[in-house]
């Protein structure tokens, strides 16, 4: 499957989100109303090539109920169509976009007008995958939990409001 055909197939926010669960969708509004999105960041995206964004993620991932929200809100005030498909669906497509060899969610794909690939981001923004980096020995020895793991992520994510991963989208954006 080429982008543009998954761009095509994929579901508009609205059907994505008649997929969540009444508490995800809460915290998908939460995050949405929450989300600090910048003029200079929508500037830059409407003065970029960027065309169209394509997402892979999965209702059920943590990570995408705080990132959605945050990648809808600020390509939607650059008037650029994000359309979402689901990792289970399109495994050749996340195997194009694996980290650390897994199939991490979400990741996010920039495209120009052509369908091209301009960058790709994702899963997390910097600072969360390197709380998720810096405990995975603390975890596999016992000394730290997951759930206290996905604690301190959640923590960032309700703190953060959204600037880091507009941040590292638009500076992604700024190299093309």
């Amino acid at each position: 499957m080429d982008l543009r055909e998954a761009f095509e197939t994929g579901l508009g926010p609205d059907e994505y989100g008649a997929l969540l669960s009444e508490e995800h969708r809460k915290l998908h509004a939460f995050h949405a109303r929450r989300a600090e999105v910048d003029r200079d960041a929508v500037d830059a995206i409407r003065d970029s090539s960027v065309a169209h964004v394509l997402a892979i993620t999965e209702p059920w991932c943590g990570d995408s109920l705080a990132i959605l929200p945050v990648v809808l809100e600020l390509f939607s005030r650059a008037e650029r169509e994000v359309r979402i498909v689901r990792r289970d669906e399109h495994p050749n497509l996340i195997d194009r976009y694996l980290t650390n060899g897994g199939r991490a969610i979400p990741i996010v794909i920039v495209l120009d007008e052509n369908y091209e690939e301009r960058i790709h981001w994702g899963p997390r923004p910097e600072p969360a995958q390197r709380i998720i980096e810096g405990a995975r020995e603390a975890i596999a020895a016992g000394t730290v939990s997951k759930e206290e793991i996905h604690k301190r992520i959640r923590a960032f994510y309700a703190n953060d409001r959204g600037r880091t991963v507009i941040r590292e989208i638009v500076e992604g954006i700024a190299t093309f």
